[in-house]
């Protein structure tokens, strides 16, 4: 049996779909995720774009990250919803919130990036790898998880 999963933004506006297994968890902790979730870190899975079934209409802004890529940045027009981002760096794929999968519950981070900018406070579990930045290979290193 495939796994289906769904998701969308706060107010319903956007919603999205996909099957098959669910990539791994990382938590980002650069300045540009801390902003966009107007928290602590963002919580992501990267996913082939091709595999999101997407119904509405999302809006996007470009933005530079940390590392210097280009994103995409998909987000709700209506509520502000941050969903995904694609970078120029990788543009098949997508960055997925985790935070906008329904019952998301359960997903627990595989690797924690960019620790050297994590909000003081925020104990991280010390079984799980750290990266002061990120990978140098983030493809691979996504595949690694």
């Amino acid at each position: 049996m495939t796994e289906t999963y769904a998701g969308g933004c706060q107010c319903g506006a956007v919603n999205y779909r996909f099957e098959g297994p669910l990539p791994p968890a990382y938590c980002c902790h650069c300045g540009e995720c801390k902003k966009q979730t107007a928290s602590a870190f963002s919580m992501s899975v990267t996913i082939d774009f091709s595999r999101l079934d997407v119904v509405g209409q999302t809006a996007m802004f470009e933005v530079t990250g940390y590392s210097g890529a280009i994103k995409q940045c998909h987000f709700c027009p209506q509520c502000g919803t941050r969903l995904w981002h694609r970078s120029a760096a990788a543009p098949d794929y997508a960055t997925l919130k985790v935070g906008t999968i329904e019952n998301g519950e359960d997903i627990a981070p595989r690797s924690h990036i960019w620790v050297s900018k994590k909000q003081a406070g925020i104990l991280l579990d010390p079984d799980v790898p750290v990266y002061e930045t990120q990978p140098e290979d983030m493809k691979a290193w996504r595949e690694s998880l």
